[in-house]
């Protein structure tokens, strides 16, 4: 029997770190754990691989420098998750004070799934705002953000030096007007059920309005979707969306959350998902909200590790983010038409899309600036 690749004894630290395993029946070499850490790191999933090493009996622990190695990665991580929690609650509670209804998207309202919260890798905070983008705005620049400019869906909000606040008027965004639509009706159905879900997200009493499941069935997915399309995605996008369909679901839930997707034309998209997290976390049939395929799930398990935690890994990523227009762009139309077979639709609208939006940027933010808004 063939010796199990460094990416396979990863796969499988991962599932034993999440639960999804008992087992881990690997005594790595040394080589092999330098590589496991290296892949953790890429996919920014350090602390969740630590919470698995820390299950492990001694005699299976990485070599005693790479175990105190990974172990100031794992403290790092929670003062980090610990910081994003007090400021995570601060903002919501806040703009809540001040008549904004609010839901922290993604990051520490998705943490508190994992079964160790405090190794989830923090990121950027993402908070979604109720309320016209105008009035948002006129808010945020009277407060802090006077020059800060703004996209379609979001705006930075650079009030904590330590931890990046972003400010969306929206969740996200498709490419395709038709289908922008709809994700946009999809939102504002079950936005009054986002701006009221509070919740505790630590012992220390920090508390803020966070996503439910039902929105982080479709919501993760798509966040996964578009980073696949822009830049990349990582693993750890993967664990979170594991963790949202591993708590389960109703035959009802499931049934309208398949219908959402084909709404938003994802479908196809979703099978290779599902195959990708059977794949790695080993996904149980009964979590799965449509049927895997392993055809289109092997290409994208493929994308993914290539490229790592939002494609910084990629040979394409340096394009991407070249200082040069023409370069970035071409290089993100050309990355876009890899992922053609996923939705055809999206990548045919991608050029459009960034035209419009290049435009309306210009004159929004130069609307923005002037005296006729700040009146």
């Amino acid at each position: 029997m063939n010796r199990p690749s460094s990416t396979e004894i990863f796969f499988d630290l991962l599932r034993h770190a999440i639960g999804a395993s008992q087992e881990f029946s690997h005594t790595p070499s040394v080589k092999e754990w330098n590589e496991i850490f290296e892949i953790a790191a890429k996919h920014t999933l350090s602390g969740i691989t630590y919470s698995g090493i820390e299950k492990l009996p001694k005699e299976q622990h990485p070599p005693k420098d790479l175990y105190i190695k990974w172990h100031i990665c794992a403290l790092q991580i929670k003062k980090i998750n610990e910081q994003s929690n007090i400021v995570a609650s601060k903002i919501s509670n806040k703009f809540r004070d001040v008549g904004f209804r609010n839901s922290i998207i993604k990051g520490q309202g998705i943490a508190l799934l994992y079964p160790q919260p405090q190794y989830r890798q923090a990121g950027d905070i993402d908070i979604w705002l109720e309320g016209d983008r105008d009035h948002i705005v006129r808010y945020l620049q009277k407060i802090a953000t006077p020059n800060e400019p703004v996209c379609y869906h979001h705006t930075d909000f650079p009030i904590n030096p330590d931890i990046s606040i972003e400010v969306h008027f929206m969740p996200s965004w498709m490419n395709n007007p038709f289908t922008n639509r709809k994700l946009q009706k999809f939102f504002d159905e079950c936005s009054h059920r986002e701006f009221e879900n509070k919740t505790n997200l630590d012992s220390s009493g920090n508390t803020a309005y966070v996503s439910t499941l039902e929105f982080n069935r479709i919501f993760i997915l798509l966040h996964i979707y578009r980073h696949i399309f822009a830049e990349g995605i990582g693993l750890r996008q993967l664990l979170d969306y594991y963790m949202v369909l591993s708590r389960g679901f109703t035959q009802e839930e499931k049934e309208e959350t398949t219908r959402t997707i084909r709404r938003l034309n994802m479908f196809g998209f979703a099978r290779a998902v599902m195959y990708v997290l059977w794949k790695v976390f080993d996904l149980k049939k009964e979590f799965m909200i449509v049927p895997p395929d392993a055809n289109q799930g092997e290409f994208l398990l493929k994308e993914i590790m290539k490229s790592g935690n939002f494609g910084k890994f990629g040979d394409y990523y340096t394009k991407m983010t070249s200082d040069n227009l023409v370069t970035r762009v071409m290089s993100k139309l050309q990355h876009s038409m890899r992922l053609f077979k996923f939705h055809p639709a999206e990548t045919l609208y991608t050029p459009l899309f960034k035209t419009w939006h290049y435009f309306w940027r210009k004159y929004k933010n130069k609307y923005y600036k002037s005296n006729k808004f700040i009146m």
